[in-house]
């Protein structure tokens, strides 16, 4: 048996489309993430694209990245090789493998990564803040060094200039994690529900897009726009 694979090409990033379908959803923190991380490794590849639409299947995240490091605009000036895995699909094969990748899209195992989380850099692999807490909560072992560790990203400014005793119980340690790990699960439910505070937008053409950019007073080449700011506008 034989498996179809695809092609390796690199193509000017001026021939991609960003899909306008893509489920998945990309903060402005992940996409900064991802651009510290090119920054560190360099372009390790995996984007999908679709030769017949010029539409990306995967790795949105990793050219808004790009995007940013070389200042993108869409203008001949900006424009840079990428290297991707071109396929031929049809617009329905299209969606659906879009779809796919979005939902076959797993979350890290927390538990495992806290195994190794003393063998790795873990506040330079992508991870952002809310992660961190939330993999140190999963670990007691070396319980000073972890709980040192949350102590650094969960307390306030304030908080933090508060004497902290030098000396603690066993007990006092273990019950000082376990508030810790109370404090990670309230954030990570609240974190969840802001997450899901967004809207997408799109348009049917580049005229259409414009045209509400230039009515806002908005830069066309802008990825991320505070929905605050556009009420302001409003106004």
């Amino acid at each position: 048996m034989t498996i179809k694979t695809s092609e390796t090409s690199v193509i000017k990033r001026s021939q991609i489309n960003l899909n306008p379908l893509n489920p998945k959803r990309h903060t402005e923190e992940a996409i900064k993430l991802q651009k510290k991380n090119l920054q560190k490794i360099g372009f390790l590849g995996g984007i999908v694209w679709n030769r017949i639409t010029g539409n990306l299947i995967d790795g949105h995240r990793r050219v808004y990245a790009m995007d940013l490091l070389y200042k993108y605009d869409g203008r001949k000036e900006t424009d840079y090789d990428i290297k991707v895995e071109v396929c031929e699909l049809d617009d329905k094969t299209e969606k659906e493998q879009l779809t796919y990748m979005a939902v076959g899209n797993t979350k890290a195992d927390y538990d495992l990564i806290a195994k190794y989380a003393n063998d790795i850099d873990i506040h330079n692999v992508g991870l952002s803040d809310s992660d961190i807490k939330d993999i140190l909560s999963f670990t007691d072992t070396d319980i000073e060094s972890v709980t040192d560790s949350i102590d650094d990203l969960i307390l306030p400014p304030a908080e933090e200039e508060k004497p902290i005793p030098l000396e603690k119980t066993a007990e006092e340690k273990k019950q000082h994690v376990k508030d810790i790990k109370e404090q990670v699960k309230e954030n990570a439910e609240k974190r969840q529900v802001d997450e899901e505070a967004y809207i997408m937008l799109s348009f049917t053409n580049s005229e259409n897009k414009q045209a509400f950019c230039d009515l806002f007073g908005i830069d066309i080449s802008d990825k991320f726009m505070k929905g605050e700011k556009l009420l302001e506008m409003m106004d």
